[in-house]
C-alpha cells in the first residue's frame, strides 16, 4: 500500500502565512495517521533543512557530514515540544505548564544574536552554526509569529490519531480539526454515537 503524505493543498488544511508555514511543514514531519516520519536520518534532516529554506548560507553540508544523530534527537525532541504547545493553542486555557516547559528545554540549547546593519537596523539571528542554527531560525520564525499574532492561530488536530499541524483560519480563532471532512467528521460521529448510547 502506498501511503501519500498529507499537503497544505488537502481540502481544509490551509497553509500558514508567510514563514510560520516553514513551522508548520517541520511538526508535520511525523504524519501520526500513516506511521511515516520524514526526519527519519541525520541525512534526511539535512535534506529537510535544506528543502525548506533553514540551512543557512555558505553551510555546504553533505548527507551524513556534520549531521549527526545528535542532531536528529535535538531536531525531534524540538519537533515533539512545538507540538505539545501548538495543542495547547486549541484549547480554551493558556497554554499548558507542562508543554511550555518541554519546549524551552528544547530550546535551550539554541542560541540567537543581534545583527546590526550598516544603516542601523538592528535583527535577532540565530547562533552558532549547522543544525543548531538552523533550529534556531525556526523559534525566531515563531516569535515573529507571536509578535504579529498569527502564533496562536497555529494548532495541531485534536484527534489523538491525527495531530496534524493546521493553520486556523476560522474568525473565532476556535477550529480544532485539521479537516472538517475528515476529523471533524469523524469526531462529530463518535459524539452522535455516544450521545446515542447514553438515551438507549
Amino acid at each position: 500500500m502506498v501511503v501519500m503524505q498529507r499537503t497544505a493543498e488537502l481540502p481544509g488544511i490551509s497553509p500558514a502565512p508567510g514563514e510560520l508555514e516553514i513551522v508548520r511543514r517541520f511538526v508535520n514531519t511525523l504524519d501520526i495517521e500513516s506511521g511515516t516520519d520524514e526526519l527519519d536520518s541525520p541525512g534526511a534532516l539535512l535534506g529537510w533543512l535544506r528543502e525548506s529554506g533553514l540551512a543557512g548560507p555558505g553551510q555546504d553540508r553533505q548527507a551524513g557530514g556534520p549531521v549527526n544523530e545528535a542532531d536528529l534527537r535535538r531536531a525531534v525532541v524540538l519537533r515533539e515540544a512545538l507540538r505539545g504547545v501548538l495543542s495547547c493553542h486549541g484549547a480554551s486555557a493558556p497554554a499548558s505548564a507542562a508543554a511550555a516547559a518541554r519546549l524551552r528545554e528544547a530550546a535551550a540549547a539554541l542560541r540567537i544574536h543581534f545583527e546590526v546593519s550598516h544603516d542601523g537596523q538592528v535583527a535577532a539571528a540565530p547562533g552558532g552554526s549547522g543544525v543548531t542554527a538552523d533550529l534556531a531560525r525556526l523559534l525566531l520564525i515563531a516569535a515573529d509569529a507571536a509578535t504579529t499574532g498569527t502564533w496562536n492561530r497555529l494548532k495541531v488536530c485534536s484527534a489523538e490519531d491525527c495531530q496534524w499541524a493546521f493553520y486556523d483560519r476560522s474568525p473565532t480563532r476556535t477550529g480544532c480539526w485539521c479537516s472538517m471532512r475528515g476529523c471533524g467528521s469523524r469526531a462529530k460521529s463518535r459524539a452522535y454515537r455516544r450521545r446515542a448510547r447514553k438515551t438507549e
